[in-house]
């Protein structure tokens, strides 16, 4: 962490700590780093240092922090039953681990420092496993439990062939956000300076103001992907329903940006079937992202209105309900969520077809599907144009450090360049501020591509084809950004073609619009 990146935390915390919105009470941390094990081969360089940043971080920001660093498996065990007792009614309660970890029959096993055998009975002897440490987290019943996993480090005995590689996925309860640094059987990476990719990545965005702990991983996510040129993907496991942030109570400075007010406008009646809300999103964005789909959400709205209900096809109402609200939730029918209520969204569909024309599920998620793609391939552009700007943003930002501690050294000795000190930090300010608006940019356009690849991979046909963009962009006359659009369109199939459950939490689909060089 920079020296001025750590005078914006200290900052922060002081602002946290006099609202009296973090007691420390409330607000518990376990985390753990092996480092130094017995077997040579299996030593660390950063799961120590790892523990120790990322434990001055949380004490800045209000929270009881226990440090246990190489540990043998029966102290890591004490040490989780005694975090359990701490996280009983908790505000926020967070795990983290830092080290080896392997998947032995189907449970994860956090590998404990003693351990120094050859074999399967050995291994799990001395390790814990995180299955353990979730029972011990949802019984203490935080209001959020957060583990924090950067466990996935190469390991000898993958090597070996005795265990797969990496961890494998496991399902959190209620309240419970599990955050792996990689995606399943692949390895996180050591890191080339002081801590792993993951925990930097973490410490980086760990104390932005009032970001959800959802989006704050979304951006850690973004960063180890972007940094590591793909090869590394976290991904996210989470049951939380209301928001809970790393630091709360604190307002940002920076203006709102135009464009994350355009998508965050959008995303929120994106769902709506109330024509005075897209008149309203156009009146705000007559050229807004999404104008030229307001405009059809309006024609169609209107239509709907007055239309008789086209005839509907037995096969439509014996579709399956998932499939059918994903559909619908896409074309704007019917808001994500557990309601399965589909009728009123089915009659709206049906009245949106030609009288003569019959309401089927191949029909459906046909239309849906190329909604989806226009949305998709739209957003797409965005995200490559921010992550460009993130990147210029984040080089300039590096060169303006590496002069201010320059600065500082010559203004130590020479009070003549005070005044030089102080543009230099106002600089970075500055550099800091919009750097901060391209990340909130990211956090939309990030997060509602996501969405529409969840939705989308529920509905689509198998084989979905380009048909499905040239529909869309043909019936919206998008003339010259048909060609610009139709390369991310592709894209968005392919993304769909290749969804994984086992991927689902990861942002993999990034890995594709790194820019070059």
């Amino acid at each position: 962490m920079t020296r001025f990146r750590f005078l914006l935390v200290c900052i922060m915390t002081c602002l946290v700590l006099a609202t009296g919105s973090a007691r420390a009470a409330d607000r518990v941390a376990l985390l753990i780093g092996n480092s130094d094990y017995r077997a040579p081969d299996m030593a660390l360089r950063n799961p120590v240092n790892d523990v120790e940043a990322l434990g001055a971080a949380l004490r800045e920001l209000g929270f009881a922090v226990t440090e246990a660093t190489d540990q043998n498996a029966a102290s890591m065990d004490r040490a989780v039953q005694a975090f359990g007792q701490a996280a009983q009614g908790a505000e926020m309660a967070v795990f983290f681990y830092a080290g080896h970890g392997v998947q032995i029959g189907g449970q994860n096993h956090l590998i404990g420092t003693e351990f120094s055998g050859n074999d399967l009975t050995a291994l799990s002897r001395s390790s814990i496993t995180i299955d353990r440490v979730r029972d011990v987290l949802a019984k203490a019943g935080p209001d959020v439990g957060i583990l924090l996993l950067d466990a996935c480090r190469n390991n000898p005995f993958s090597e070996k062939g005795m265990v797969e590689q990496g961890l494998v996925r496991i399902r959190g309860g209620a309240g419970l956000l599990i955050a792996y640094a990689t995606d399943p059987g692949n390895v996180a990476y050591d890191g080339l300076g002081d801590n792993s990719v993951f925990t930097s990545s973490l410490l980086d965005h760990i104390a932005t103001p009032d970001l959800d702990v959802r989006l704050m991983l979304g951006r850690v996510r973004q960063q180890v992907v972007l940094d590591t040129e793909g090869r590394q993907i976290p991904w996210v496991e989470e049951s939380v329903l209301d928001e809970h942030s790393f630091a709360p109570g604190l307002s940002s400075a920076s203006p709102t940006d135009a464009f994350e007010a355009d998508m965050a406008h959008w995303r929120s009646i994106s769902a709506s079937s109330d024509q005075s809300d897209f008149k309203d999103y156009l009146q705000t964005y007559p050229d807004g992202l999404f104008a030229a789909f307001a405009r059809d959400r309006i024609e169609l709205l209107r239509k709907t209105a007055t239309a008789p209900a086209a005839p509907i096809s037995a096969t439509l109402a014996a579709a399956e309900p998932d499939k059918l609200a994903a559909a619908l939730s896409t074309l704007g029918l019917m808001p994500d969520g557990p309601s399965r209520n589909l009728e009123p969204a089915l009659d709206q569909y049906r009245r949106r077809l030609p009288l003569q024309e019959t309401a089927t599920p191949e029909r459906l998620f046909e239309d849906a599907a190329e909604v989806s793609v226009f949305l998709a391939a739209t957003t797409l552009q965005s995200l490559r144009t921010d992550i460009v700007a993130l990147r210029s943003v984040e080089r300039t930002l590096a060169v303006a450090e590496n002069a201010l501690g320059q600065i500082e050294e010559i203004a130590r000795s020479d009070p003549a360049a005070l005044p030089v000190l102080q543009q230099a930090r106002n600089d970075i300010y500055d550099i800091y501020r919009s750097r901060g608006v391209i990340l909130r940019r990211l956090d939309q356009s990030r997060s509602y591509y996501d969405e529409l690849l969840t939705r989308a991979v529920v509905f689509f046909p198998s084989e979905p084809g380009a048909d499905f963009f040239d529909a869309a962009a043909t019936s919206r006359n998008l003339g010259q950004a048909h060609a610009r659009l139709s390369e991310d369109a592709a894209l968005f199939l392919r993304h769909v073609a290749q969804a994984e459950d086992s991927k689902k939490g990861s942002y993999q689909w990034l890995a594709d619009l790194i820019p070059p060089g």
